[in-house]
């Protein structure tokens, strides 16, 4: 397994590979190299801190009326270096350690607009 190096500084806006395992309930994503985007704050990711709050992937992908799930997941479709398409698991929020980050390079980073949809999203989901 390549684990993330102590000089690759992860962003927010950044989607990376992230080993999940072990998965503790069958309700949260379990998996080794499951891509998970990185909405932590800069200030945290640059301070070396220990942990990184994220969003997971799936491949999985749900499609409704409206097109996408939203709120719920959010639609990357097949951005950067994935090899499918892929949805954001928008209410499985997790925060891992930075361990769990795998390679030395994210696979996508998002554009502007479907931060604002994530963000958004957030919004809703939390009640902020």
């Amino acid at each position: 397994m390549t684990v993330l190096s102590k000089t690759t500084r992860v962003q927010r806006g950044q989607l990376w590979e992230v080993d999940f395992e072990p998965q503790t309930h069958k309700e949260e994503p379990g998996k080794r190299g499951r891509p998970a985007l990185v909405i932590q704050t800069n200030i945290l990711n640059t301070a070396g801190h220990a942990t990184t709050i994220v969003i997971p992937g799936t491949t999985q992908i749900y499609r409704d009326a409206q097109g996408d799930g939203y709120p719920l997941r959010i639609s990357l479709g097949k951005i950067g270096k994935l090899n499918e398409e892929t949805d954001l698991l928008v209410d499985q929020i997790r925060t891992i350690s930075n361990r769990r980050l795998m390679g030395d390079k994210p696979l996508a980073e998002l554009s502007r607009a479907h931060m604002k949809r994530l963000e958004d999203a957030l919004r809703i989901l939390t009640g902020a």
